[in-house]
């Protein structure tokens, strides 16, 4: 699969994913506004509920007046027959005291309070003169004092009847008639009954009076007024009073979201999962497409590295069964010293090959001795020393340590120092000047390799360990190798508990530092 065909792929797929993202999307504000409409169709039914618990209260209420204005009445009855039986007239006739005088003063003002205007009454007095009472002239001198005592009687009752007939049935303001205490605790019951356990504001608005003249909170008056939902009140005895029940959920969405949790945490998580493992997908294309440019890459060096050998070996055994070639002793040992160092350089690179497969089913197991580094050090220089003599550069051990010995595996840190000076000659194009030092350090043993070559870059640096990677030259076969060394030096660093480290500036060289614990306690 192409470059080509996975960025398409992935932009199908993100495509789809957009779309599966916007449908997602509408169906949760579709499901959050049938929410809200099954919401504010509860708190209409609760609302419900509540007027018709206070109209059935002011029913009850009504009903008790009535009783009470029906006994006054009853009671009159019986003093009019009492008055009959002692002057011998009915008490409607005026010369038997039955005219009266009936005088009712209302005060009414405005006060501001709770930042507005509100109607209240000042003053209420009621007055009934009657013949027979203290400020009504007697009419007829032959009445008896008991005459009298029943008229003051009957001027009581009639004052309370009357009282009862100005006061009951045209109540000025709703305040006489519910109380906010009792609102409270009746929209709380009827909203709790509907499962509502919303924090709720409430209010009740005069529309003739223009006030709120019933809240919960002074400071939700405006949001009531703009946001809150109506609802009647006393609307079902036939006259409407002109005022409203108004209440608000400041926190309506917060709870209608919450009431969503379980689904909106599903359908989130689905979503991110599926995001993931899109992400995962592609992430796992990209890197099986780099690994397999990288194994590519490693096929064509390993053919190189060994085409080279195979055909020198080749060329050496035809000039040995070649007829017409004289067999001379030093032509014989000549021949026979190149195919004994190519077979070497094929071992070489075989156990190279061996070794990855080993790291990478991590079955490596390490046998620690107490190992001096500084004789590996100088063993492996005096080694690889020629090789840099030749291209007129030098190598330079600085063996500073005080205590070289460390727990260790001989063979693998052997290898690992022999990787680390063996690309700081080959990735230096001409006179290599490299310098090894040692030095203890946090009780361990530091080892620094400096070279003059060509350098890496920041982002190669973070590369350079991987397995197969090597660094771009422009030329793949500039510099021969496998791009295992490194990964090498990492697996066998790490397995002695160690850590690795480069600082390099292109064009300035690099320095590779090795730390490996003493292993000794």
């Amino acid at each position: 699969m192409n470059k080509r065909h996975i960025i398409l792929i992935t932009a199908l797929v993100g495509v789809a994913l957009i779309i599966l993202t916007g449908i997602q999307t509408y169906w949760i504000r579709s499901a959050v506004k049938l929410r809200e409409a099954g919401f504010q169709r509860s708190v209409a039914e609760a609302m419900g509920d509540v007027m018709s618990r206070l109209e059935k209260a002011e029913m009850s209420r009504q009903m008790k007046k009535n009783k009470e204005y029906n006994n006054l009445l009853r009671a009159i009855d019986s003093l009019d027959y009492l008055i009959f039986q002692e002057t011998g007239r009915m008490p409607d006739d005026e010369q038997a005291g039955g005219s009266f005088n009936y005088q009712r003063q209302q005060e009414w003002g405005e006060v501001f309070e709770d930042n507005q205007w509100k109607l209240v009454k000042k003053s209420d007095s009621a007055r009934i003169n009657f013949p027979g009472s203290d400020s009504m002239p007697i009419v007829r001198s032959d009445l008896s004092e008991r005459g009298r005592q029943l008229n003051r009687k009957k001027a009581f009752l009639l004052n309370q009847v009357f009282d009862e007939m100005f006061n009951s049935p045209f109540t000025p303001n709703i305040e006489s008639r519910v109380t906010k205490g009792q609102l409270d605790t009746l929209i709380n019951m009827a909203l709790k009954a509907k499962g509502i356990n919303a924090e709720y504001e409430f209010g009740v608005f005069s529309e003739g009076r223009n006030i709120m003249v019933l809240e919960k909170n002074a400071s939700f008056r405006k949001t009531l007024m703009d946001e809150g939902l109506f609802f009647p009140m006393f609307a079902g005895n036939g006259y409407p009073t002109g005022d409203y029940l108004l209440i608000h959920f400041p926190k309506q969405t917060r709870y209608l979201v919450l009431q969503m949790s379980g689904m909106l945490m599903i359908s989130g998580g689905l979503m991110l999962l599926i995001v993931i493992a899109f992400a995962v997908v592609i992430i796992a294309i990209f890197r099986q497409k780099k690994l397999s440019e990288m194994k590519n890459d490693f096929i064509n060096n390993m053919t190189h590295e060994f085409k080279t050998p195979i055909s020198t070996v080749s060329l050496a055994c035809e000039v040995l069964n070649d007829p017409d070639v004289p067999k001379t002793e030093d032509l014989l040992h000549s021949y026979i010293d190149i195919i004994s160092q190519e077979n070497k350089r094929l071992g070489v690179l075989a156990e190279k090959i061996l070794q990855t497969a080993i790291l990478e089913k991590g079955q490596l197991n390490l046998r620690k001795e107490r190992t001096d580094l500084h004789e590996v050090i100088s063993d492996i220089v005096r080694k690889i020393a020629i090789q840099v003599q030749i291209r007129d550069g030098s190598i330079t051990p600085l063996l500073n340590a005080q205590n070289p010995v460390i727990l260790a595996d001989r063979v693998h840190v052997t290898n690992m120092i022999n990787n680390l000076l063996d690309n700081a000659n080959k990735y230096t194009p001409k006179k290599p000047l490299i310098t090894i030092a040692t030095e203890n350090r946090n009780n361990g043993l530091l080892i620094s390799i400096t070279d003059n070559g060509t350098g890496i870059s920041k982002a190669n640096q973070k590369k350079i360990f991987d397995k197969l990677y090597r660094v771009p030259t422009g030329d793949v076969h500039n510099v021969k190798g496998f791009g295992l060394g490194l990964s090498y030096v990492k697996f066998i660093v790490e397995k002695h508990e160690g850590e690795v480290s480069v600082e390099s500036e292109p064009g300035k060289g690099s320095t590779f530092r090795v730390w490996l614990p003493s292993g000794e306690k």
